[in-house]
């Protein structure tokens, strides 16, 4: 029996000793009614007791089923928070390699930007070399054709023969480039420029030849020179490679030795020698 159950044991007993003493002192004056509602009294007791005793007994289960219940939540916490631990050292571990690899990527985001910036810059720069390339190619082409044609008019002889008009002759200098060549002393001087000159005028089927003179001027300084000859359908016209200039003389006339003649740019010279060095028809 429980202490709860002995309480109320008691209770009743006390309650039924003063119930009956009173009684007796009173010389049974207690009516059989008032036995009745003690008896009601002490069911009903007796009832409420039995209701709390069951009550009591659900409430002691839940308390243990909540005690057991409790000691699992409790073990699962403990669970809970080794496992909450063990994250937050791995996050933690997680945001320092963030960290690390965010400042690694921001540097690669700049070293990416200069690297995209040199090859927007090298494309820029291909694109132009290609472009120079492709214009030096072209005119690699051409003059590899001029070349092979200049070889050509070199070892082979003129199949047939065109005597142009002096008004050809100038048009034709016009677009020759021989004049453009630098002067250079020994490497190319007059004579190379006046044959360069007839080979190019051999392409066009002229015969046009390289004579010499040697003299002097009027101050009797020496004048050695080479230049062309060509026979347009006018007659004979000399020209003179380095400058395009063309000019002859009275009736076209050839250059004689022994007397003074007039060249352009230069003045009068005295001719001691003439000579043929290319022939010209």
């Amino acid at each position: 029996m429980t202490n709860l159950e002995k309480k109320l044991v008691a209770l009743i007993f006390v309650v039924l000793l003063v119930g009956l003493g009173g009684g007796y002192g009173l010389g049974f004056a207690i009516s059989q009614h008032q036995i009745s509602m003690l008896r009601t009294e002490y069911n009903s007791a007796k009832a409420k007791y039995d209701e709390l005793t069951v009550d009591y007994a659900d409430l002691n289960e839940t308390y243990r089923e909540l005690q057991t219940d409790y000691a699992q939540l409790q073990s699962n916490y403990t669970d809970l928070n080794s496992e909450y631990g063990a994250l937050n050292e791995t996050y933690q571990s997680l945001l320092f390699n963030y960290t690390s690899l965010d400042e690694e990527h921001q540097v690669l985001i700049i070293e990416y930007n200069k690297l995209n910036e040199s090859y927007n810059i090298l494309i820029i720069n291909y694109t132009t070399l290609q472009e120079d390339y492709d214009d030096l190619s072209s005119e690699y082409q051409i003059l590899f054709s001029d070349y092979n044609a200049l070889v050509k008019a070199f070892n082979e002889p003129l199949s047939y023969e065109v005597i142009p008009t002096t008004y050809e002759l100038e048009l034709w200098l016009e677009e020759d480039e021989t004049d453009k060549i630098w002067y250079e002393d020994p490497s190319f001087v007059c004579g190379d420029f006046a044959v360069m000159l007839s080979q190019h005028a051999k392409l066009e089927h002229w015969d046009m030849g390289v004579v010499g003179v040697f003299g002097y001027d009027e101050n009797y300084e020496s004048y050695d020179h080479a230049f062309n000859a060509i026979v347009c359908t006018e007659g004979l016209v000399y020209i003179e490679p380095q400058t395009d200039d063309f000019w002859w003389y009275t009736d076209h006339e050839e250059i004689s030795e022994g007397i003074w003649w007039e060249f352009p740019e230069v003045g009068n010279v005295y001719v001691e020698d003439y000579i043929v060095i290319l022939l010209y028809d």
